[in-house]
């Protein structure tokens, strides 16, 4: 169950802010620069495509980690009560 909606999260937040904004910025640089690529723009279209999908693995991968790690701790407080409960 959750506790508050992905839209209240913080973090995720700033993953749409940022992942907008490099967005925002592959537009302007395809649509500004149409087929004129000098290899300078060329390389900065190639660094902001590979950053934006870097940080969209490290959000992806980075919350499947935290969401196995809060699983297994509530797996291991539950155990805990009910071994409370059955010792009494």
């Amino acid at each position: 169950m959750l506790d508050k909606s992905p839209a209240k999260s913080k973090k995720f937040l700033a993953y749409l802010i940022a992942d907008f904004g490099w967005k925002v910025i592959i537009l302007y640089m395809l649509t500004h620069l149409e087929s004129k690529l000098q290899p300078s723009e060329l390389t900065l279209l190639l660094t902001v495509v590979i950053t934006s999908g870097i940080i969209q693995i490290g959000y992806i991968l980075g919350q499947a980690a935290l969401d196995k790690y809060i699983n297994a701790a509530v797996e291991i407080f539950d155990k805990d009560e009910k071994n409370k409960k059955d010792n009494n």
